[in-house]
């Protein structure tokens, strides 16, 4: 990993883009290095490259092509133990009864028929010195092997870091998978789900059918079953189906944002937290991952069959992922995103209580 370490520090130090990223149980750390400082952004979904989509739907995809970049891989050497940061940020009282104020003003409009459910969310901010990018990249991955773990500078945005646990899309061939995940709890609590989490994860579990139905074709929904991130516990339903690859951009778009990250009705949702949020999301619930990237396959697993090794197809694949637990970083300032789903149920003072317990997945490497 000294290899990895040492292309972060020495991009970090010069200002230049980088990209590195661990997929989920993975093996290996995958790092892009484009050639130049040249902000990209998606011209069309048959490209291929690393892409991170903001929340707000009329801003193009940032893209990290495949094309001009150097990509390397690493092998990931098991870490040392090591112990969790005592970092934290201290929340002013006005804070809390801003985000007290906005979660009651939701609630009103859900209980009022205007909405199902709306996600709201809060960014939290501290000075900060931000000189170890590698080192903070290395714990995300120590604390969350089983999340999308990732880091990314570009000069003219800043610097972002995450671990999500939320597939957006995965395709391979003409076969698409995706997932609904909601509901919280912490792996301590040691309760049930409530009837609220329940219905939550069943409303975006029917939006997402709803929003694929047109543009795919086999539809398979998966019992719901309890997912672990880190010291976090979610509902969760996986969804497969087949598809055409000329889709897939009618596909994000019709699945972005999902109700885990907006609400319902998805565009009524979306308008109210733009108003009322009173601040730019900017990644934060975006989606983010691999596009078109090559998966080389083996023509024949026999080791026998020694002729056959020689000769592997490629085939491209996407593995996208919604960007949930993230930060950022620019300026000598880091800002930490949480957020939530309200329903008719919510109690906003457990809401507040559910922010704070998603902000220590980043406060744990800071």
């Amino acid at each position: 990993m000294q290899g990895l370490v040492q292309h972060i520090d020495q991009a970090w130090a010069s200002k230049q883009p980088f990209l590195a990223y661990h997929k989920p149980d993975d093996t290996q750390v995958h790092c892009f290095f484009p050639e130049d400082v040249k902000l990209r952004h998606l011209q069309s979904y048959d490209e291929a490259g690393f892409i991170f989509s903001p929340f707000e739907i009329s801003s193009p995809p940032i893209v990290f092509p495949e094309v001009s970049s150097e990509v390397l891989k690493f092998e990931l050497i098991e870490p040392g133990s090591e112990s969790q940061s005592k970092f934290s940020i201290k929340q002013p009282p006005e804070e809390k009864e801003k985000y007290l104020n906005l979660l009651s003003k939701a609630i009103e409009q859900i209980k009022a028929k205007e909405f199902k459910k709306i996600v709201v969310s809060r960014k939290i901010s501290a000075d900060y010195d931000l000189q170890d990018p590698a080192g903070l990249f290395l714990k995300l991955i120590q604390f969350y092997p089983e999340a999308f773990t990732y880091v990314w500078f570009h000069p003219e945005v800043g610097f972002w870091a995450g671990a999500s646990p939320e597939v957006l899309v995965k395709t391979y061939r003409s076969q698409l998978e995706t997932m609904s995940l909601a509901g919280t709890k912490r792996m301590d609590e040691g309760r049930e789900w409530t009837l609220k989490e329940q219905d939550e994860q069943q409303i975006v579990t029917d939006e997402i059918e709803n929003a694929l139905a047109p543009h795919v074709s086999g539809l398979n929904i998966s019992e719901t079953k309890t997912d672990k991130a880190g010291e976090l516990l979610h509902l969760r339903t996986d969804i497969k189906a087949c598809f055409e690859t000329s889709q897939l951009g009618p596909i994000l778009k019709a699945l972005h944002p999902t109700p885990a990250v907006c609400g319902l009705p998805k565009e009524k949702a979306y308008q109210f937290l733009r108003a009322n949020e009173a601040y730019s999301r900017q990644f934060y619930t975006g989606f983010f991952g691999e596009l078109n990237m090559p998966q080389h396959n083996q023509r024949s697993g026999r080791t026998k069959n020694q002729e056959n090794q020689a000769y592997k197809s490629i085939v491209r694949t996407s593995n996208l992922f919604v960007n949930l637990r993230c930060l950022s970083y620019a300026d000598g300032k880091i800002n930490i995103y949480v957020g939530g789903g309200i329903t008719k149920d919510s109690d906003p003072e457990e809401e507040w209580a559910e922010t704070v317990n998603k902000s220590r997945t980043m406060l744990k490497v800071l």
